[in-house]
């Protein structure tokens, strides 16, 4: 069977400008204004994130469900683009990825890269770590300055840089091991079939070589390297909460050391690691899925406009924890101190403490937000961060992660600002950089009407 594949011409608020009479009986109607109407909430607010993330002339992808002629849900991929120009048009061209022949399989996949997505190869890894057999070794790899690429060259180019060294990685590993994409430029690799250190080295080093060499030799000179880290289990883990976190400290040394280079677990050299992970005997922590995530904005959103039945610091609490973050405050232009604050204490018995928070560099900001009203800094030494201001604030309060998003439409006129410390072991990824963008606009529209 064939795919089914349309083009629908949309305005920023979905609304159907223009399509064809082969979309319309694949859906059952004779005309159709909205998207809203045949897209379920929860696959909307998916799309819509999509959107958001988009400038003029830039594209995106994504996977939601739609209602069809025969009543049911089908799975469709869409190829975004917005127009380069003052319209915002939204270009898109859908695929009924429905009509695949494993309809089951094809929730497996990241559309983008081919490669598996991040609940499947994390439950590829749990399963793993449930049976361990002879053991594996886990690895966690992302791209070296890879937000340098976007913000120089565009997301285009990013996406096309992210597709390519995903292929790279799934044509190394090979019948090795599993590897899934499972954030913006992040991948987990699961070596199930790699049981001696000097096979993996073998692998480390043709992954970082290749991806370097590959990049060095085009035209345009992308300087594109990775930093992995790598575990073995179960030699060094008990779990796979541990396994992760381990993994993601040693990735971060890797980066520390300089990058373009993998970091793999022994315990003479990172004893340390372990040691300060143990003293710092944090309270177990839920880890949240994408789709855990998903229905909590989804129902924050119906606890704050539908039902009214929330207020801010309970909303801004179960952010702090669902996306690991270490502090989240709302600061009005007029106050000194923050209005509203949460700060992460695993001590306290509910994980977080209210809290207030001066920032003075927010009047600096103005003119530097990008379209969406954002400005963020995720840095690791404080030598990547051009701003002065910015980098002295995150230096002397050791902050990792910056994002600001300004609520120009709120009654009051302020910033929400999200923050992790430097020692925290979470990067937020690009759909949780999305998530926190769809957040913040909510949490503006309830400014602006409380």
């Amino acid at each position: 069977m064939q795919n089914n594949r349309y083009e629908l011409l949309l305005d920023n608020n979905l609304r159907v400008l223009q399509t064809d009479d082969a979309f319309y009986e694949h859906i059952g109607q004779r005309s159709l204004k909205m998207l809203d109407d045949i897209i379920p909430p929860q696959d909307l607010m998916l799309l819509k994130n999509a959107l958001f993330a988009l400038g003029p002339g830039e594209g995106n992808l994504c996977c939601f469900r739609m209602r069809t002629s025969t009543g049911k849900l089908n799975w469709n991929a869409a190829n975004l683009q917005k127009a380069n120009d003052e319209s915002g048009q939204i270009q898109m061209e859908l695929e009924d990825i429905q009509s695949f022949r494993k309809v089951k399989d094809s929730a497996l996949y990241d559309p983008m890269t081919g490669l598996y997505n991040k609940q499947s190869i994390t439950d590829y890894a749990h399963e793993m770590v449930e049976n361990p057999g002879k053991g594996f070794y886990f690895a966690l790899l992302d791209i070296d300055h890879f937000k340098r690429v976007n913000d120089t060259l565009g997301h285009k180019k990013g996406d096309e840089v992210i597709i390519d060294v995903a292929h790279m990685i799934r044509d190394i590993i090979g019948d090795k091991g599993r590897v899934g994409r499972i954030g913006g430029d992040e991948f987990m690799l699961v070596l199930d079939q790699i049981h001696e250190r000097p096979a993996l080295r073998v692998v480390m080093n043709e992954l970082r070589e290749t991806i370097e060499e590959k990049y060095a030799a085009m035209e345009d000179a992308l300087h594109i390297t990775i930093s992995v880290g790598v575990t073995l289990y179960p030699d060094y883990s008990d779990d796979y909460e541990e396994l992760f976190s381990l993994t993601d400290k040693l990735l971060y040394r890797a980066k520390e050391k300089g990058r373009n280079r993998y970091v793999i677990y022994t315990p003479e050299v990172h004893a340390a690691i372990r040691n300060k992970e143990e003293a710092v005997a944090l309270q177990p922590q839920r880890i949240y899925t994408e789709n855990m995530k998903n229905r909590l904005i989804m129902d924050l959103m119906d606890r704050f406009l539908m039902c009214d039945n929330t207020n801010i610091d309970t909303a801004m609490s179960e952010i702090l924890k669902a996306y690991n973050l270490d502090e989240i405050y709302i600061s009005y232009d007029d106050e000194k101190d923050s209005r509203y604050g949460v700060k992460k204490n695993a001590e306290n018995e509910n994980g977080f403490d209210l809290s207030t928070r001066e920032f003075p560099f927010l009047q600096g900001l103005n003119g530097q937000y990008n379209e969406n009203s954002l400005f963020s800094r995720i840095t690791e030494d404080y030598t990547d961060i051009a701003e002065p201001e910015i980098r002295t604030y995150m230096q002397e309060n050791q902050l990792r992660f910056l994002m600001v998003y300004r609520m120009a439409e709120s009654r009051v006129k302020g910033c929400l600002i999200y923050m992790n410390a430097l020692n925290s072991a979470c990067r937020p990824s690009e759909s949780d950089i999305s998530d926190l963008l769809y957040f913040a606009r909510m949490m503006e529209l309830v400014m602006k009407t409380r």
